[in-house]
């Protein structure tokens, strides 16, 4: 009889506690085999607050109700098995904030030291159904190249909506992007096939994906030259043609955005768009650098008319306020 593949979860918290706790609560329900939380040098008591729920968790109810472990990820056997194997929840806390792929990183490498067979990267501002987990490893591990497989995202303020099914498509011209079924409700994004939706897809979302260790040993750990953005796209343009990118319609997952990073795309955020800008133009040199002119313009004509939405709606605030 098959093996059933194991699963290792990963969070990444910076200075969130209160959605890490929600998504760590809403993992146990689902039933991955590890849950991993990284903490990314947050400056404020997250750490400590995680530290002390999750000891409480072994005993108390509210809690994980699975045995938990700490360790900094610069000390002498951080990646290494613990000796207890009812150990199923790890905190790793890292001293200087790498950014999205260096935090994730460490859950990756924790999770290969566990034996994990694949590995679930959530954004800590994610919420899973109790079936997510299942529905998105069997998906996976059912594709000829089991690589990396997504979940349907919906929003967290209203639930039907859908923010993509399992990624979207960057066009290498522009290299901006577009979520595959974005604005459609949960019903409506059911009503086209998977196999469709994922022929369509050249990357999985950041916020919620599954990679298999097959893949992360081929393909290697997210290339940590992204402090944030882009992440998701660089690892999926690195394993073209080697593994399938798949779509699972029954996992839902429902994600807030932009909690840790402070941006969720909405409003002028100066910081958020330079990263923004610098990840698409690192991307385009590594895997299409014959499209850097078209990308440069591109890029330039996003945060201006980003720039430009957001003045033109404080001044019609203005003159409707003075109506």
């Amino acid at each position: 009889m098959r093996r059933t593949p194991t699963v290792a979860a990963i969070v990444l918290n910076y200075a969130n506690f209160p959605d890490t706790l929600a998504c760590v609560l809403s993992l146990t329900a689902a039933g991955p085999d590890w849950i991993v939380v990284v903490d990314n040098a947050s400056p404020d008591d997250s750490l400590d607050r995680l530290r002390d729920w999750l000891s409480a968790g072994e005993t108390e109810r509210g809690g994980t109700g699975r045995f938990f472990r700490q360790a900094r990820e610069d000390a002498p056997g951080c990646f290494t098995p613990p000796p207890d194997p009812r150990v199923r929840v790890f905190l790793v806390s890292r001293s200087v904030n790498g950014g999205y792929a260096a935090g994730n990183n460490s859950g990756l490498r924790l999770g290969l030291a566990l034996g994990a067979d694949a590995f679930w990267i959530l954004n800590n501002d994610t919420v899973v159904t109790p079936g997510a987990c299942a529905a998105v490893r069997d998906r996976l591990f059912a594709a000829p190249r089991p690589g990396l497989c997504g979940a349907l995202l919906c929003g967290d303020a209203d639930r039907n909506i859908v923010q993509c099914r399992g990624g979207g498509r960057t066009n290498p011209l522009t290299a901006l992007s577009t979520m595959n079924g974005a604005g459609l409700t949960q019903a409506e994004a059911r009503r086209t096939p998977a196999r469709d939706v994922e022929k369509d897809l050249n990357f999985i979302a950041g916020a919620c994906v599954m990679a298999s260790r097959t893949f992360v040993e081929t393909v290697g750990f997210m290339d940590e030259g992204y402090f944030l953005y882009c992440e998701e796209q660089d690892w999926a343009y690195r394993a073209a043609g080697k593994f399938d990118l798949v779509y699972a319609p029954e996992a839902v997952v429902f994600h807030k955005g932009g909690r840790s990073t402070g941006w969720n795309g909405q409003g002028f955020n100066l910081k958020a768009l330079c990263r923004l800008a610098r990840s698409r133009i690192r991307c385009t040199i590594l895997h299409h650098p014959l499209m850097l002119p078209t990308v440069l313009l591109f890029t330039c004509y996003a945060a201006l008319r980003t720039a430009a939405r957001i003045a033109f709606g404080r001044v019609a605030a203005v003159r409707g306020g003075r109506a």
